[in-house]
């Protein structure tokens, strides 16, 4: 069932093309938060139940498609370009801001996994943002070394293949034993959204992976700060580990707070207790939003 808070929305990014998704607003001019799943995923995953939750909370929250995935445009489909989604998250911020539900100074970014890393680099350049959320934040997202020549090698194929005509190569989002082409193991992700009837296209363009295999947010995480960021790590993401998300943090500059959730993984952390997980994050944004 739709919740009868949830509106349609859509928005023009500079380059001219639409992208779609949900709003949540709030009954009363206040906050806003924009939130998103990951690579290649579409705002159907995760994202609803915790924009809910921070709407019943008084944000105004904006869920959307990047380009490409789900109910947005872009051609072709699938195709992530990492500058390009930090771009789409900047004009979400500009359109977010012009409702007349948003305070335009008290706009949060809220990611996880690989939107995490995404929301701290455009966090990084866009000082209209307020407040980072980073959940499970992939911050490393190169994957094997070992893999890379290989990717390489079909993506240079791939392009030269396009220049002559010929559709675009793809490659899936992971295979029958849940490993992504680069390597980073997801289990069984994909069975489990098709279970759950949820719409997670299992294919990406093998140029996707090319252009994640050069990117590196490390030189951008020390020139977030003064943003407010909160980093919430599961104790035993195996995505990308604890240990490795918390090198991360110590790279960031102050207002800045680590919380780790005990005993869960990259999957299982928002299942049992949502409002103490979640309740840590609120209180961190009301401190620095001053809400």
């Amino acid at each position: 069932m739709v919740p009868s808070s949830r509106e349609d929305i859509e928005f023009k990014t500079l380059s001219g093309v639409t992208l779609r998704g949900w709003l949540y607003p709030a009954e009363k001019r206040g906050p806003g938060i924009i939130l998103s799943a990951g690579f290649n995923m579409p705002k159907d995953v995760v994202v609803p139940d915790i924009a809910e939750w921070y709407h019943k909370r008084g944000f105004t929250a904006l869920i959307f498609d990047t380009y490409s995935i789900g109910a947005s445009d872009g051609e072709p489909r699938c195709d992530t370009n990492i500058h390009r989604r930090i771009e789409d998250f900047i004009d979400s911020v500009t359109w977010l801001s012009q409702n007349p539900s948003v305070d335009p100074d008290k706009i949060v970014l809220w990611g996880l996994c690989f939107d995490g890393n995404i929301t701290l680099a455009t966090a990084a350049s866009d000082r209209r943002v307020a407040a980072v959320v980073a959940v499970a934040p992939m911050i490393d997202v190169t994957g094997d070394p070992e893999r890379h020549e290989a990717i390489l090698e079909l993506a240079l194929a791939d392009r030269a293949a396009q220049l002559a005509g010929e559709e675009p190569m793809y490659l899936p989002l992971v295979d029958e034993d849940g490993v992504m082409p680069l390597g980073q193991v997801l289990g069984p992700f994909v069975a489990t959204m098709k279970d759950l009837n949820l719409p997670v296209a299992n294919r990406v363009t093998v140029q996707s992976y090319m252009r994640l295999i050069s990117w590196s947010i490390l030189h951008l995480l020390p020139k977030i700060s003064p943003t407010p960021t909160i980093v919430v790590t599961p104790e035993l993401d195996q995505v990308f580990p604890a240990q490795k998300q918390k090198a991360a943090f110590d790279m960031l500059g102050e207002p800045k707070k680590y919380c780790v959730i005990a005993g869960k993984s990259h999957f299982d952390w928002m299942f049992g207790d949502m409002d103490g997980v979640f309740n840590k994050q609120l209180d961190f944004l009301k401190k620095h939003l001053k809400l």
